[in-house]
């Protein structure tokens, strides 16, 4: 049984073992469940994917179309390899009218 002790912080190491069969990373979340036998239990906090919608919209921001990222990566990959070449960026030919 793996265990761990606490610091006079209050803080624990979660064993290796814990952290890979409950699949925790680095700066996962984890739930403390109190069990009616006295124990607690100690739970991954995973977050539905759907749970996410809308965490990067800002008011104000304007949408920005695949098209448009699209051709941002393009332009950066472009730019990049002349840097690396020449040591100049490329012009860009981005578009300046974002579409709604």
């Amino acid at each position: 049984m793996p265990r761990s002790k606490l610091t006079t912080k209050g803080q624990t190491t979660i064993p290796f073992l814990v952290r890979e069969r409950l699949g925790l990373r680095y700066g996962d979340a984890i739930d403390f469940v109190f069990q009616d036998d006295g124990s607690v239990a100690l739970r991954s906090v995973k977050r539905d994917v759907l749970s996410l919608e809308g965490i990067l919209h800002k008011p104000g921001r304007q949408a920005v179309s695949i098209e448009d990222m699209n051709e941002a990566i393009r332009e950066t990959a472009v730019n990049r390899h002349l840097r690396s070449s020449t040591g100049r960026p490329a012009v860009s030919r981005r578009r300046t009218k974002r579409r709604p």
